[in-house]
């Protein structure tokens, strides 16, 4: 909780990932990666409950033996309609949304987050970061432009390059009844532009970017990635 609001966060997590399945169950430094995610959530002040939403049952009682709670979910397209279906069960004031596939997240970012989007009462943030010159090209890594201090267009190889451009990472914060909305929301362009979830808020409601300046940090898209990420994570450890 925090300034009174209550806040969860969602976890979505699925085994049928294009790009590498079985990636939840992918172990990091010897643990599951969606339980080393729901870690960090733990770690977090504000949070007055955590749910690992998924469609497979194999998640849900990995989560459950960890003592995590879990929720399965109906089949969908994006982890955001997951992450909705969710929502509409919970009587929280706020949602975050926390991607299953980035361990190297640190839980003070999302505090940070947190309380930006509270503290401004804004319908949704996004979390970004630099973009780093190696990286225009890579299409795992999702690039945002921002105008005027809000998202308004995003891709995977450029089409638009300008020094607007940011990177997209995995942890968005919405107010409750703007996640509970996008099911309702147009999603043809979704669809046609490569299944960027974040989409399909703009235009209806204003989507905030939060510079974390965490520096150059992926998610976890392909199996190479694992020794990243556990390389950087033995760095921080020593």
């Amino acid at each position: 909780m925090y300034k009174s609001k209550k806040i969860t966060c969602v976890i979505p997590a699925r085994m049928k990932s294009s790009r590498f399945p079985g990636k939840p169950l992918a172990r990091i430094l010897g643990r599951e990666m969606v339980i080393r995610v729901a870690d960090i959530a733990k770690q977090s002040k504000y949070f007055d409950q955590i749910i690992v939403a998924t469609e497979d049952e194999i998640i849900k009682r990995l989560c459950e033996i960890n003592g995590y709670q879990s929720q399965l979910t109906s089949e969908h397209y994006t982890c955001t309609h997951r992450v909705a279906e969710v929502s509409q069960t919970l009587e929280s004031d706020y949602v975050f949304n926390l991607q299953g596939d980035e361990p190297l997240t640190n839980s003070a970012w999302i505090d940070s987050i947190i309380e930006f989007g509270v503290d401004h009462d804004y319908d949704m943030v996004q979390a970004s970061r630099q973009l780093e010159t190696d990286e225009l090209q890579d299409e795992d890594v999702v690039k945002m432009i921002e105008n005027n201090g809000r998202i308004v267009h995003m891709q995977r190889t450029p089409d638009v390059v300008c020094k607007n451009i940011t990177v997209q990472l995995g942890l968005y914060f919405y107010r409750r009844n703007v996640i509970c909305d996008f099911p309702n929301l147009d999603m043809e362009f979704v669809k046609y532009w490569k299944g960027l979830d974040t989409i399909g808020f703009c235009g209806k409601y204003e989507v905030v970017p939060y510079d974390l300046k965490c520096g150059k940090i992926r998610a976890v898209d392909r199996q190479h990635h694992i020794q990243e990420i556990e390389h950087e994570l033995s760095k921080r450890q020593s």
